[in-house]
């Protein structure tokens, strides 16, 4: 009889936990994961941080966290974790009422890209351990890695190459804003340079002078074309990992830089062209769409910006063209660009087993080691 008892009882208390359980376990729960930064360079830490809280009286005993991440997140903590195509992590601890926990995980960033939580799900047992209870979140938050930057000795020399050629259009180009006087005409002065007012006081030619700019520009032009069938994703890579060290380090020095590519993002969606700016912020922007790039428009849309620029060519302006494509009906829109007076660097990411031949006087080659 008392077993019985028991039994009644027992199976009262079991329906009764499991009725309040069942309307309860999910009021006032929250789940909120998110990245301590916004963004990181390649190869720095952040922390992923999640906050559980339960709002309310009802303790959960047992509380699973499962999510996923993009693997190239390479995290410290390796319990209760398996790596496939994405990192997936399972936790398990209890939580009493009105209770918050916050927990981090360490991670660092391996991979250029735009990363967030994937598949954040919640399962909850009952008292009895004989009932489940799923829940997810929607709430995702986002982190970017910023794309490698090119410390190497071959960088820094390439780089001191462009300020030499920058310090040299500084001495060539004339502010039109720094008047510094008149002096008589000579012949290889330009006609409209003449003040003509003066010439008929002096009863001769005369010309204006001009002080010497300092605000001169560079316009970085990022083609994600390749003509090489082999592993073409990785030299594309370093095509952007150039532009963003170039981005970063010009600006460090002050210089106005802006970048158009025909890159596009992971909607397919072209990335829009950014403008000049020399601060901190602005080397963000424009690393944050370096970031975004997903893929390609195509060579058209490349040769395309080249026209426009040909059309309204920027005498003040260095334009740095990056492109691992490099074959005559693009080459063909840089001579012309250079021809209507645009200052021209061009570099040419290329594999070492694929020598690239240089053909132009404004080219450079960027080699890119295949095996490694």
């Amino acid at each position: 009889m008392k077993v019985i008892a028991a039994i009644i009882m027992l199976t009262i208390i079991y329906t009764i936990q499991r009725v309040v359980f069942q309307k309860n376990w999910k009021k006032n729960l929250e789940l909120n994961m998110g990245f301590s930064r916004d963004y990181i360079e390649c190869g720095e830490r952040a922390d992923l941080v999640e906050v559980v809280t339960n709002d309310k009286f009802l303790p959960l005993p047992s509380f699973h966290l499962k999510f996923s991440v993009d693997k190239s997140l390479i995290f410290d903590d390796k319990d209760n974790s398996a790596i496939t195509d994405l990192y997936h992590k399972n936790e398990v601890f209890s939580i009493l009422g009105h209770q918050r926990i916050t927990r981090r995980l360490s991670f660092v960033g391996s991979k250029r890209g735009v990363f967030g939580v994937h598949n954040a799900n919640i399962i909850v047992h009952d008292y009895f351990m004989t009932k489940q209870y799923a829940g997810s979140t929607t709430d995702t938050d986002y982190i970017y890695i910023f794309p490698k930057k090119l410390q190497t000795e071959r960088f820094e020399h390439i780089y001191k190459g462009v300020m030499g050629e920058l310090e040299t259009k500084k001495n060539i180009l004339e502010d039109s804003l720094s008047f510094r006087g008149i002096r008589p005409y000579q012949p290889f002065d330009p006609f409209r340079a003449i003040n003509w007012k003066q010439s008929a006081k002096a009863r001769e030619l005369m010309v204006n002078m001009y002080g010497y700019t300092t605000d001169c520009r560079i316009h970085i032009m990022l083609n994600l074309d390749n003509d090489n069938m082999i592993e073409a994703s990785k030299l594309l890579e370093e095509a952007i990992s150039l532009a963003s060290s170039f981005c970063r380090q010009l600006i460090k020095q002050g210089i106005n830089v802006s970048i158009a590519t025909n890159g596009v993002d992971a909607k397919d969606e072209p990335l829009p062209e950014i403008g000049q700016g020399a601060e901190l912020k602005h080397a963000v922007t424009i690393d944050k769409m370096l970031t975004e790039i997903s893929g390609s428009r195509g060579k058209d849309s490349f040769i395309q910006l080249v026209k426009e620029e040909i059309k309204a060519v920027k005498k003040d302006t260095l334009y740095l063209i990056i492109s691992p494509y490099v074959k005559e009906d693009l080459l063909g829109f840089i001579d012309r660009l250079e021809s209507v007076g645009g200052a021209i660097h061009l570099f040419v990411p290329y594999y070492d087993a694929y020598p690239y031949v240089k053909n132009r006087s404004y080219a450079d080659g960027w080699e890119v080691p295949l095996n490694v």
